[in-house]
C-alpha cells in the first residue's frame, strides 16, 4: 500500500470518526431537564399538562406541544436538571420567577404567578 493511500485513508477515517462523535454527542437528551405545567393547582393530571424537554428557550408560550399555554399555566414540576425562568410577559420580559432542579410548585396563584406565565427559558446543568 503506497504512503499516499494510507495518508488518505487515515484521513477520511478521522474526518468520518469526527463527525459521527459530533453528531453522537448533539443526539444526548438529559432525560432530568424538563419542566412539566399543569393547567390546574395541585398537578392535576386530569386536566392538560406537558412535559417540556430542556434546554429550551419559548419567547411566546402560544403553541408548546400544539397547545397555547399563555396565562394558563397554574402549578409546575421540574426535572432535577433544569433550571427554569418565567416571565410574565412574551419575550422574556416582565416580572421574572425562577424555580430551581427538582422544585415542585402545588399553586403558582401563592408566588403571584398563576395564569400569567408568557415565556420561559429552561437551562440544564448546575
Amino acid at each position: 500500500m503506497s504512503s499516499t493511500l494510507l495518508i488518505s485513508l487515515t484521513m477520511m477515517f478521522i474526518a468520518t470518526s469526527t463527525g459521527w462523535a459530533a453528531d453522537l454527542s448533539s443526539k444526548v437528551v438529559d432525560k432530568n431537564c424538563w419542566i412539566e405545567i399543569f393547567d390546574d393547582d395541585e398537578y392535576d393530571e386530569d386536566d392538560p399538562h406537558v412535559k417540556i424537554q430542556g434546554p429550551a428557550e419559548y419567547a411566546t408560550l402560544r403553541d408548546v406541544n400544539g397547545r397555547d399555554w399563555s396565562n394558563d399555566i397554574e402549578s409546575v414540576i421540574v426535572g432535577t436538571n433544569a433550571t427554569v425562568h418565567a416571565w410574565k410577559d412574551k419575550d422574556f420580559k416582565g416580572t421574572e420567577i425562577s424555580f430551581t432542579p427538582g422544585q415542585r410548585v402545588p399553586k403558582l396563584s401563592k408566588l403571584n404567578m398563576s395564569n400569567t406565565i408568557e415565556s420561559m427559558k429552561i437551562t440544564c446543568g448546575p
